[in-house]
C-alpha cells in the first residue's frame, strides 16, 4: 500500500464531517477539485472505495465509517499534541524542580519564581532548600531540574556547575549603629565589643571569616551561632548584635538593617548545578536568566562607593 499522506486524511476528515467535497474545500480553504483528488487518492492508496456518490453528496460505505473512526482518533491524538506543546511553551515541562542553598533560597529565588508565575500564570514549581551538599544529592538522584550551590567537594562527574555570581561578604548592622555613619568597614571595627552572631560550622564560609578574624588584633565576642544567614540578620534587627553574612541574604533585610561593605572581606561564590548533556525547558532558562540578573543587582549594590578624586 502506497503511503497514505496526513493532507488525504485531512480531506477525507473534512468530508465525513460536511458531507460534501464543497464544504470540506470551504472548511480546508482548498479548491473543491483538490479535495476530489486527495480522496480518489487516498483511496487508491487504501485500495478501498470510502463513498459512494448520490445525489452530489458522498455518503461514507461502511469501509468509508469505519475508517472514520480511527481518523476521528487521530485527529483527536494530533489536537492533544497541539495542546501539550502550547502548555510546554507557556509553562515548561510539568512541575520545576529547583533545589537551593538558604543564602538564595530565603528571598532571592523566591522572588524571583513569583516574577516568573506572574508572567506565566501556568507554571508550577517545587521549591526545596537545603544545604550545598544536600542540594547536590538532589539534582544528582533526579529529585530536582536545577539546584543552587556553593562548591561542593566530591561533585560527582554527571553534573556541571554553572558559576553565576562572585559576591563579597558584608556586615548587617542594628539601625542607629555607631558604625553606621562610616562608608566601609574594616574587620577590626566587628569586634570592638560589640556582640557579635556568627554563621556555625556548617556554612563554609565560616573558615573564610575566621581567616579574616585570624589577622586582626581583637577577637570577636561571639554571643550566638546560627547557620543560617537570615536568621543572623533577624538577630542584628533586633539589635542583639552586629554579623558578617553574604550580601544577597543582607540585601532581603536591607531597611531592618545597616548593611556595609567590608575590606579586606571573602566572597561567597554562587553556581547552578544541573545534570551534564541534559537540555533544560525554555522556562528553566528564562528561570536561570532572571536569578542571574537578580545576583548581579545585588553585586553592583554591595560593592564600596568609589572614592572621589577630590577626596
Amino acid at each position: 500500500m502506497t503511503r497514505v499522506r496526513i493532507r488525504q486524511l485531512e480531506a477525507f476528515h473534512a468530508v465525513l464531517k460536511t458531507g460534501s467535497a464543497t464544504r470540506a474545500a470551504e472548511l480546508l480553504r482548498i479548491s473543491q477539485p483538490s479535495v476530489s483528488k486527495l480522496l480518489l487518492d487516498l483511496e487508491a492508496n487504501i485500495g478501498l472505495r470510502l463513498f459512494e456518490r448520490v445525489r452530489r453528496r458522498l455518503i461514507p460505505t461502511p469501509e468509508g465509517r469505519r475508517l472514520g473512526q480511527e481518523v476521528e482518533g487521530l485527529f483527536l491524538k494530533l489536537s492533544h499534541i497541539e495542546h501539550v506543546g502550547n502548555e510546554m511553551r507557556a509553562k515548561g515541562v510539568g512541575k520545576f524542580r529547583i533545589a537551593t542553598l538558604p543564602a538564595l533560597g530565603i528571598g532571592l529565588v523566591p522572588h524571583v519564581l513569583a516574577k516568573l508565575r506572574h508572567a506565566h500564570p501556568g507554571v508550577s514549581a517545587v521549591l526545596s532548600v537545603a544545604p550545598s551538599q544536600r542540594v547536590v544529592e538532589m539534582v544528582a538522584a533526579g529529585e530536582a531540574d536545577i539546584g543552587f550551590a556553593y562548591p561542593v567537594p566530591g561533585t560527582p562527574s554527571t553534573l556541571i556547575r554553572h558559576q553565576l555570581a562572585i559576591l563579597p561578604a558584608v556586615a548587617a548592622l542594628p539601625r542607629g549603629h555607631r558604625l553606621a555613619r562610616r562608608s566601609v568597614l574594616r574587620p577590626e571595627d566587628l569586634f570592638s565589643g560589640d556582640p557579635f552572631i556568627s554563621l556555625g560550622r556548617e556554612d563554609r564560609s565560616r573558615d573564610n571569616m575566621d581567616v579574616i578574624f585570624g589577622k586582626t588584633s581583637v577577637e570577636p565576642e561571639t554571643v550566638i551561632e546560627t547557620q543560617f544567614a537570615a536568621v543572623a540578620c533577624e538577630l542584628v534587627a533586633t539589635g542583639v548584635g552586629i554579623t558578617l553574612i553574604d550580601a544577597v541574604t543582607a540585601n532581603f533585610y536591607r531597611g531592618r538593617v545597616v548593611i556595609k561593605p567590608v575590606n579586606p572581606t571573602f566572597n561567597f561564590d554562587f553556581g547552578a548545578i544541573m545534570l551534564a548533556g541534559q537540555p533544560q525547558s525554555s522556562i528553566a532558562d528564562d528561570f536561570l536568566k532572571a536569578v542571574v540578573a537578580a545576583l548581579n543587582a545585588i553585586n553592583v549594590a554591595s560593592k564600596p562607593p568609589r572614592k572621589s578624586r577630590h577626596s
